[in-house]
């Protein structure tokens, strides 16, 4: 409900400013916050780490092609296609780290992994590599997001966008 309401807000806030542009931009502009609202509540309802993952990659998708639709002036194409490179680069560390939790757990299900780490049984080896993995798919998470300490390349596509 609160994508939903959230997504709403702002379609009421930007519908001055894309009224004003042709109509087939306009609905091109609301299909892609479509996706993006429907990958949104698909990684709400995410139980395993592969539709976790396939959800980011399909918001990821559609903010790419919204950063890259200003293609009039060179700054925007160069910033879409820089948080497009790094994009690639954050899923390949995340899918390495969901491919190594695989390796330790047998299974992607947060149950399944729950149920794993709850029993105890993890030896000293596995405790690196689970260590290593969970890294990996964190870093990867903020570099999707631009948070801290992976933000280095936000400003320059915000101020491209």
């Amino acid at each position: 409900m609160v994508i939903l309401g959230l997504t709403i807000i702002v379609l009421l806030i930007s519908k001055k400013k894309i009224c004003n542009v042709a109509s087939t931009i306009m609905s091109e502009f609301l299909i892609i916050v479509g996706f993006a609202v429907l990958f949104m509540l698909f990684l709400t309802s995410a139980y395993d780490l592969l539709v976790m993952y396939i959800s980011i990659e399909g918001l990821s998708l559609a903010l790419y092609v919204m950063a890259a639709r200003t293609h009039s002036k060179f700054v925007a194409v160069e910033s879409a296609i820089k948080y497009f490179a790094l994009g690639a680069l954050s899923s390949g560390i995340m899918l390495y780290g969901i491919s190594l939790f695989f390796g330790i757990f047998g299974a992607l299900d947060f149950i399944s992994i729950l149920f794993f780490l709850g029993k105890g049984q993890i030896l000293y080896l596995q405790s690196v590599v689970l260590n290593a993995a969970f890294l990996c798919v964190v870093f990867g998470f903020f570099f999707k997001i631009g948070a801290f300490p992976c933000h280095m390349w936000s400003p320059d596509v915000y101020e491209g966008v």
